[in-house]
This record gives C-alpha cells, sequence and structure tokens, in this order.
C-alpha cells in the first residue's frame, strides 16, 4: 500500500516485536440468570504480547485483570503465556498462537478458578496512521464444575471469545525502532457460564519492532 512504502518490512526486523495494551472494557450478560444474576461487567487492565525471531518467532504474553461485576462481585484476572509461536507480516504485524495458565473469576457470580486459555491473535499494520486486529480464544476450567458448562460455539471447550480492534494513531521510525502508539476500540463476544457477553474496550496501545 502506499502509506506503508517507506515504512521498514518482515526482513529488516533484527530481534522482533513487542505491544503493550492499557484498556477499560465493558460487557453486558445476554441471560444474568446463567451468570448467577452478573448482568454487567467492568474491567481494566494491561496486556502484554511479544515476539522473539525474524519471520517465525517464539511468542509469550500475560495479562491482569481488575473490576467489578456488581455489588459485591470484584473481578480478576491473570493469564501467563509462556508458550507460542508466530508469522511475522510487514511492518510491526503477526499472526500468533498463544496458550497459558491462568486463575480468574468474580466473587459471589463467577467462581474464582484455574482457567488454560490459549489464543489466535491477527494484528496487521493497514495505514501508517490504523493497525487492525482480530482474536479468537478458548478457555479450559478444568478445577470447577460449574464454570465446566462447554461453549455453545465450540462444545469441547468450556468458554470462549471473538474480538475486533482499530487502532488510529501514529507508526514512526525512532532509534532503528518500528515504533506504533494510539488508542484503540474493540467489540467482543464472550460466552461464560452458558450466557453470552457482548462489549466494549477502549484503550491505548503502544507497539515496537526492531
Amino acid at each position: 500500500m502506499p502509506a506503508r512504502a517507506d515504512l521498514p518490512d518482515v526482513e529488516d526486523r533484527r530481534y522482533g516485536l513487542g505491544s503493550v495494551n492499557m484498556f477499560l472494557r465493558y460487557a453486558q450478560a445476554r441471560d444474568p440468570e446463567a451468570a448467577r444474576d452478573l448482568s454487567g461487567l467492568f474491567m481494566g487492565g494491561l496486556s502484554a504480547r511479544a515476539l522473539y525471531g525474524k519471520r517465525l518467532a517464539y511468542a509469550f504474553g500475560l495479562g491482569l485483570e481488575l473490576g467489578a461485576g456488581g455489588a459485591p462481585g470484584f473481578g480478576f484476572g491473570f493469564e501467563l503465556y509462556p508458550a507460542g509461536v508466530a508469522v511475522a507480516i510487514g511492518p510491526s504485524g503477526y499472526l500468533g498462537l498463544f496458550t497459558g495458565i491462568g486463575v480468574n473469576g468474580v466473587t459471589a457470580r463467577v467462581p474464582m478458578t484455574l482457567v488454560l486459555p490459549t489464543e489466535v491473535r491477527l494484528e496487521l499494520d493497514v495505514t501508517k496512521r490504523a493497525r487492525l486486529g482480530a482474536l479468537f480464544a478458548v478457555n479450559w476450567t478444568p478445577a470447577d464444575d460449574v464454570r465446566q458448562t462447554r461453549a455453545g460455539l465450540i462444545p469441547f471447550v468450556d468458554e470462549t471469545t471473538m474480538a475486533l480492534t482499530a487502532r488510529f494513531g501514529k507508526t514512526f521510525e525512532k532509534y532503528g525502532t518500528l515504533m506504533g502508539r494510539g488508542y484503540f476500540f474493540r467489540l467482543e463476544r464472550r460466552e461464560l457460564m452458558r450466557t453470552v457477553f457482548l462489549g466494549l474496550a477502549f484503550g491505548w496501545q503502544l507497539d515496537a519492532a526492531n
């Protein structure tokens, strides 16, 4: 694309890339009774993903969320992704598979339990001022019978997440590193405890490729 003609490509990378998101998100339950009267969930957090390698890369990351889901529902989530693989695309984009372990829940609503997450992420530079992303993730909850509900979308997993993201900001070179930053918006669909949560997230993203 003409807007990307002066940006470096995959072959110019030496080490890999990384991205950090800070965000707020709100999700509304389609059937609150299925989720123990959890009608809405408001969370804030931090998410980071990184790739080490030039074109085919080792992928890893982590995520942390804090928030609330009705009184007295305190929401918490932590995920660590120590194992993954990704293919670099364009100036600072990638297609990656991340697997890990974590814990999450909402007190008095969604039981706090061990989760085994796996996700596929696609992030692409569309222009020097726009970046698009897509996410498909699944969770298994082997330690809690209440949350082992089997998702309607994929029956052999317990929970699913689908999301589309658009980031608007500037991509530029500095000290030999390609950097991008800006605000993003994300539409989400999550399956949890036999109901669907539809949500919207807003935040700020920084990514760098070298």
